[in-house]
């Protein structure tokens, strides 16, 4: 595989990793490694507020004028939370490649947090949570996450809380920024058609002047929970049938990564999986079926997720298990595992083909595990045989221990 990347760590303490990318345009994706895990229970959803504040005006550039000096210079800007991290990116023609980090840094660095905007963007958040609790997919989502991930900050929301976004204030973003926005715990990661030289050069030198370092709250992240069987069945006002089925498992640090993401694609990614088969093509029980691995820093999350619009779900269910169950005596055979080999080496491919993409695999990497497991990543999926994929397969997948989250349309009766 002809990827290449180079990492540096500043003398003030920014981790810099720089790949060459033969494209006229370049990426420059800032990651904090903050996010839900790092946040205080009573401040659940600050990392993302921090996220939407930053963009309604800096010191330079009050109220919408950064965003719209991004654009004049033909550029994209965005961000994004998770439970592991927060991350910025910013993509623009390579011409104008300093400017944009001049205007990422003035981004993070010099948020202006103005009273009045808080308490706008405040209604804007507590919107977005109403929207999240009105769709069923999300509801679907989120309830499983709170009960695999029971006792932990992986069970809190991105979003936070109605209660807890409304108490947010300046002084919280303030000490959220202090807390974790400071170069030891920052990545930035350059993609582009740039000299190495060149991007070092000038990142060291926008970054020289933050050098004051913050000390990172330590929240010790509490043991996951035993598994045990959960049934969860919510009536909502819509017309499907939703469904999920979620175990508990390791996460990317973990050498069962690598299995479990076979396990899930040979089971339910696209039309050549076995439940896509079984349920949807030959007994038509569902609308759709597939399976996801979900995987952070600390844990992981592999689940079964199906719609339909008339049936039982119990069925469905007891055909899920007879499936699975089947492993024991068909094992993934050497033309499912080639096929699974395939499509992730095709999904790896993809993500790297364009600046942004690779920027945000390294970024992220560098940020929750270590950037040299892109090196392993080829190796590691070329040598997944039938018998990884069945350990993992006994050691996770219990359905005597699952979390099954179901909702049906409310009786109109």
């Amino acid at each position: 595989m002809n990827f290449t990347y180079t990492k540096k760590v500043l003398p003030c303490g920014l981790r810099v990793v720089y790949h060459r990318a033969l494209s006229p345009m370049v990426t420059l994706n800032l990651w904090a490694g903050v996010g839900v895990k790092d946040e205080e229970p009573g401040k659940n959803g600050i990392s993302h507020f921090f996220e939407h504040m930053v963009f309604k005006g800096t010191r330079n550039y009050p109220g919408l004028q950064l965003a719209r000096q991004v654009q004049a210079i033909g550029g994209t800007i965005n961000a994004g939370t998770s439970l592991d991290t927060t991350d910025f990116y910013i993509v623009v023609p390579g011409e104008h490649w300093k400017q944009a980090l001049a205007l990422q840094t003035e981004l993070i660095f010099h948020p202006l947090f103005d009273g009045e905007d808080i308490e706008r963007e405040k209604n804007v958040v507590i919107q977005e949570i109403h929207l999240d609790e009105d769709d069923p997919e999300e509801r679907l989502a989120r309830t499983l996450y709170e009960n695999v991930f029971f006792g932990t900050p992986y069970g809190r929301s991105i979003l936070g809380t109605e209660y807890s976004v409304a108490q947010f204030n300046r002084d919280d973003l303030i000490r959220h920024q202090e807390s974790f926005y400071h170069p030891y715990n920052l990545t930035l990661s350059f993609s582009g058609n740039i000299s190495e030289a060149e991007v070092f050069e000038e990142i060291e030198n926008q970054f020289v002047q933050w050098v004051k370092l913050f000390k990172s709250p330590f929240l010790p992240f509490p043991p996951f929970p035993v598994s045990k069987e959960r049934r969860l069945d919510i009536s909502m006002d819509v017309h499907h049938h939703y469904g999920t089925i979620g175990f508990l498992c390791p996460g990317i640090k973990d050498d069962d990564f690598y299995p479990l993401r076979f396990l899930s694609v040979i089971m339910g990614d696209g039309i050549g999986s076995r439940l896509n088969i079984r349920l949807r093509e030959k007994e038509k029980m569902v609308d759709s079926i597939h399976t996801a691995y979900s995987y952070y820093q600390k844990a992981g999350i592999f689940s079964i997720l199906y719609t339909y619009a008339e049936g039982k779900h119990e069925k469905i269910e007891e055909v899920i298990q007879e499936e699975f169950q089947a492993l024991r005596s068909h094992p993934p055979q050497k033309e499912e595992i080639i096929r699974a080999r395939n499509l992730l080496l095709s999904g790896f491919y993809h993500s790297i083909e364009t600046t942004l993409g690779s920027a945000e695999l390294l970024g992220r990497l560098d940020i929750i595990d270590n950037i040299d497991t892109i090196f392993r990543y080829i190796m590691n999926i070329e040598r997944i045989q039938t018998e990884h994929i069945m350990d993992v397969f006994q050691k996770y997948i219990d359905f005597g221990r699952a979390t099954t989250v179901f909702i049906r349309p409310e009786d109109r009766r």
